[in-house]
């Protein structure tokens, strides 16, 4: 029975070793996501608008807002259509006067 548990305990090490590969799968392409989730993400208060950018080499669903508060952030998901969403902090903005 030792050799047993010794082949067992060798094999769960070995499992234990192998590389953890993060990969999550996009829903469509980001131009696709923000299309149809921006809607939903705009209804957020502070948020005023979306966008797509890029963090550490992957394309990110962006949100802009016009400052980082508990609530947008308890109300935003990590990831969207499997992009992750980074917030943006842009101050107010409004269009310049005619």
């Amino acid at each position: 029975m030792k050799p047993v548990l010794t082949t067992l305990l060798f094999m769960l090490a070995l499992a234990g070793c192998a590389p953890v590969h993060k990969e999550t799968v996009k829903e469509a392409p980001i131009a696709d996501v923000l299309q149809t989730h921006t809607p939903e993400v705009m209804r957020i208060p502070g948020v005023i608008g979306t966008g797509e950018g890029s963090e550490n080499g992957e394309r990110v669903f962006v949100v802009f807002a016009n400052q980082r508060t508990p609530e947008i952030d308890k109300q935003l998901p990590r990831t969207i259509g499997g992009y992750t969403v980074v917030v943006r902090v842009v101050g107010d903005v409004s269009a310049p006067p005619r």
